[in-house]
């Protein structure tokens, strides 16, 4: 019953819409001022509501559009501000109601392009776009703007303006992020190809000669015995141990610069532990400190390698460019996340002046500590400042997957178990630091 009774509200606006309508077509009509004279009283002031009714609706759908918009009237050969919406005036900072009447050849005196835009939309009547850098006329702003000409019988012209700029920002982020990706892919294959050749140049130079020294001895050693001469074949036997144990040694040092096997064998913080010391027996003068607040288990195994490479590459960065006398180390964990601090009290830099994709280092950088830290699913954060020092601090967040479960406590070394040692530092095997010329 209710929905009849709708329906038949609704018949009797139709009807009066009609009614109106038609009287308004009769009223634009030649002979207007006899239809008018013709016209009922009730009609005409039916037509004249229903007239002002349509044009407040349009009035209030103006109002609020949502895209900032501005009326521009043909005056002359030129066009004037003469209306704007709600939007436009958040966009302008309220400051769009005193250009009212502006000319647009004064406004736009120094964007030729957007004047040729408006005269193509009014003499072609057709919709223009345009995406263009612009400062406001108004404020001042710099934006990126989506211009979109309309035009509107009998002589206006509607521009939208549609700020663009926070998509045009990501989509430069984007590209930037792009770039760096290919620089930073660029940097790794020439780093790996750099690798390469330190390690041809170090089995040649060393394991190969020390190879050689020892298949010359080796033959000579045959030619001896051959010939019966036992003692002097012992003797040079003898002499060729030490060659084989500095071959060791080589081997030894070559392993340990591509992966640490403490680190696979006793975990990260022994191989921390060991790591700073021998950075300490290469630069002296730098005071090493380190606090390490976790047990071995908090750590998964696949975070192992990304902390030590960041430890390795942070130290690194702090013999060659810091000038420090003091790099404090911390490993740790809360509730949130694993996290991994480097301080020193060296002479910084301006983060905002030199970006991380410019600070040069051996190795990747700055820019790969970055890369790695995110890659394997954390966040890396550099303060820095000229003469106060920098810190890099990575954290990674803790997920339920990489809580690891309690392991049994091995025995002591009392119980008749031997306890596994790192090398000893006069053992061959170093940290990968440059040693200063």
């Amino acid at each position: 019953m209710r929905d009849d009774k709708t329906a038949a509200e609704t018949r009797g606006l139709d009807r009066k819409a009609i009614a109106a309508r038609k009287a308004a077509r009769e009223a634009t009509a030649p002979g207007w001022p006899e239809a008018e004279s013709r016209m009922p009283e009730t009609a005409r002031r039916r037509m004249e509501e229903y007239l002002l009714q349509s044009e407040e609706r349009l009035r209030i759908q103006y109002r609020y559009i949502p895209v900032p918009t501005l009326t521009w009237r043909r005056k002359g050969d030129d066009f004037i501000v003469a209306d704007y919406n709600i939007a436009m005036e958040e966009l302008t900072d309220g400051m769009i109601g005193e250009h009212l009447g502006a000319r647009a050849s004064v406004v736009f005196k120094k964007r030729p392009d957007i004047l040729a835009d408006f005269r193509k939309c009014y003499t072609e009547k057709r919709v223009v776009r345009r995406e263009t850098p612009y400062r406001l006329f108004t404020n001042r702003k710099r934006k990126h703007i989506a211009f979109t000409y309309a035009y509107v019988p009998p002589d206006l012209v509607l521009v939208h303006l549609d700020d663009i700029t926070p998509r045009k920002e990501a989509e430069e982020a984007l590209l930037q992020s792009r770039r760096e990706l290919r620089r930073l892919s660029a940097r790794l294959l020439a780093a790996a190809e750099q690798e390469r050749k330190r390690m041809a140049r170090d089995l040649h130079d060393s394991i190969g000669q020390h190879l050689s020294a020892i298949k010359f001895n080796a033959e000579s050693i045959l030619g001896l015995l051959s010939e019966g001469r036992e003692e002097q074949a012992t003797r040079s036997i003898r002499a060729g141990i030490p060659v084989i144990r500095q071959t060791i040694e080589e081997v030894r040092r070559i392993i340990m610069d591509l992966r640490p096997t403490i680190l696979d064998d006793l975990g990260i913080i022994a191989t921390i532990s060991w790591f700073c010391r021998e950075f300490q027996q290469i630069y002296g003068h730098i005071q090493v400190e380190r606090k390490i607040a976790l047990a071995e288990e908090d750590v998964p195994a696949e975070l192992k390698i990304v902390i030590y490479r960041l430890l390795q590459e942070g130290l690194n960065n702090v013999a060659k460019h810091s000038g420090a006398r003091l790099v404090r180390i911390s490993l740790g964990k809360d509730r949130q996340a694993i996290r991994l601090a480097i301080a020193d009290d060296g002479r910084g830099f301006d983060p905002a002046a030199r970006p991380g994709r410019n600070v040069r280092t051996g190795g990747i950088g700055l820019v790969g500590m970055r890369e790695r830290t995110e890659f394997s699913g954390g966040r890396l954060r550099i303060v820095s400042a000229p003469g106060r020092g920098t810190r890099i601090a990575a954290a990674w967040p803790l997920t339920p997957a990489s809580t690891p479960t309690p392991t049994p406590t091995p025995p002591s070394p009392g119980a008749g178990t031997p306890t596994p040692t790192p090398p000893s530092p006069g053992a061959g095997a170093g940290p990968r630091v440059q040693r200063r010329g």
